[in-house]
């Protein structure tokens, strides 16, 4: 029973990300891992990252599929291993203020459309604003504002003058899947 819930389970989400891939294309993001879409610029790669909920170590509890929306910037320069959620979520507060319904049936399909039509809107409207405000070098710079770790800013800061690692560069580009 539960090998089945897993299987309806992870296809619904497949279904849910390939859907969201297309509505998010034309916004520049493309789908480049599982549950992550980047957009790259010269020194930085702006991320929306997909967070399944309701799961223990994996397997599905039910046929619910609860997604948390994470956004993200990331410093290409930047050595950290891992995509770092550094942007705004859609936790609790965020959801319920902006009537975000991120969650469908995978088996019946219920709230399907509007869960994937709230995905997008969450993107456009919290996501969007957010990459918009911290889409210069100089406002990443910004030991007040910015959304980066001091070593990312630094990182930033050296590539902005010419002086980037490519080492680092390649080994972003592989996190996020853009080799």
């Amino acid at each position: 029973m539960a090998h089945e819930t897993t299987k309806v389970v992870r296809k619904g989400l497949e279904r849910i990300c390939h859907d969201f891939s297309g509505r998010v294309r034309e916004l520049g993001f493309e789908r480049t891992r599982k549950m992550l879409w980047t957009r790259a610029g010269a020194l930085t790669i702006d991320f929306v990252h997909f967070h399944r909920q309701g799961s223990t170590y994996g397997a599905a509890i039910n046929c619910s599929v609860g997604i948390r929306v994470h956004f993200g910037i990331r410093v290409i320069n930047d050595n950290f291993p891992a995509p770092a959620l550094n942007g705004p979520s859609s936790d609790a507060e965020v959801s319920r203020a902006g009537r975000y319904h991120l969650r469908f049936h995978a088996e019946t399909g219920s709230t399907y459309d509007r869960c994937l039509e709230d995905l997008v809107r969450i993107v456009v409207e919290q996501g969007e604003p957010w990459f918009r405000r911290f889409s210069t070098v100089d406002a990443l710079l910004s030991p007040t504002e910015a959304p980066l770790s001091s070593s990312a800013m630094e990182l930033l800061a050296l590539a902005s003058a010419g002086k980037g690692d490519v080492a680092h560069r390649a080994a972003s580009l592989k996190v996020f899947g853009l080799d």
